[in-house]
């Protein structure tokens, strides 16, 4: 793609991606400040909840003099869930994709993942040496690579039962544990892009059946056919693979205990208190996620 071709993209994102609005907004540090403490310790907050905090807010704005409007809170929630960047279900509010990206964005340039090229390049070396593993044609092949992973392994623990033990540095846990923080600090994401699928197919389908003359066969149908195309986008694709992940009890059980052992470890003093208590619920928000999204989906099949 060419100057032209990049500079038509990214003036289309300016007037049409959500995030890109939010941060250019004339009162962004205001707005991200509010929606970052309003979901600091839960993921959906009553609307009238969510509209008192709003008002105590711009009333100590105004005394402070950075706020000089005088519309209410309420106003501005429903202006905030217009624009994309609040979600509201059963008079409960939520960050949608385009606020969670906007906060991460601004995280990450105040907290730089300093020292992580370590962490970065085992994971690619790991993600490419397995999906070699998986795709490769010759059977013969995969098992021998499979058998050098087994040796590599037995290695180990032999090597562990001898007294052998390589621990790592300080500097290296200290950038671990933050690349793990920073992996599944995304997660959420992937939940709100299937939510965003889902309320785009709805609109579509609604759209259609008011201006259409298709039969109610032909909108069932339709709905199957669109039902099918979101499993196998990015997001819905990722979705699938966080459900199957979720009722494995066993790797859900192992994965929070070792979460768990994880942050009672003097290491975890390298995140601050958001970053342990993200990890330290990291499960328990993830189910709630897939349940909503569940919800979601049933309420579009219903409608």
């Amino acid at each position: 793609m060419n100057f032209s071709g990049w500079q038509a993209r990214f003036r289309r994102l300016q007037d049409e991606d959500a995030t890109w609005r939010l941060l250019r907004a004339d009162n962004a540090p205001i707005i991200l400040a509010f929606i970052a403490d309003l979901f600091a310790e839960e993921n959906e907050v009553s609307f009238d909840r969510a509209r008192i905090a709003l008002d105590t807010e711009l009333e100590r704005g105004r005394e402070l003099g950075y706020w000089s409007s005088e519309s209410g809170a309420g106003t501005y929630l429903n202006q905030w869930i217009r624009k994309g960047w609040l979600r509201e279900m059963d008079d409960m509010l939520s960050k949608t994709d385009a606020s969670e990206t906007a906060l991460r964005f601004c995280r990450a340039l105040d907290e730089p993942a300093a020292g992580t090229s370590a962490s970065h390049l085992r994971i690619v070396q790991d993600a490419v040496r397995d999906f070699a593993v998986a795709t490769n044609p010759d059977l013969d092949a995969r098992a021998a690579q499979l058998e050098q992973q087994k040796r590599e392994i037995q290695r180990s623990i032999d090597e562990l039962r001898e007294g052998v033990s390589v621990e790592l540095s300080e500097s290296e846990q200290r950038e671990r544990i933050r690349e793990i923080y920073q992996l599944a600090s995304v997660l959420t994401g992937d939940f709100r892009r299937v939510e965003d699928d889902i309320r785009r197919i709805d609109k579509g389908l609604r759209i259609q059946m008011i201006e259409g003359d298709s039969s109610r066969g032909d909108v069932l149908l339709e709905l199957m056919e669109k039902e099918m195309l979101l499993e196998n986008t990015d997001a819905g694709s990722a979705f699938e693979g966080f459900f199957h992940l979720l009722c494995d009890q066993n790797r859900t059980t192992e994965f929070s205990d070792q979460l768990r052992d994880i942050l009672s470890l003097p290491v975890a003093q390298h995140l601050n208190q958001v970053q342990r208590q993200f990890l330290s619920r990291l499960m328990r928000e993830l189910s709630r996620e897939s349940e909503r999204v569940f919800s979601i989906r049933r309420r579009t099949e219903e409608g």
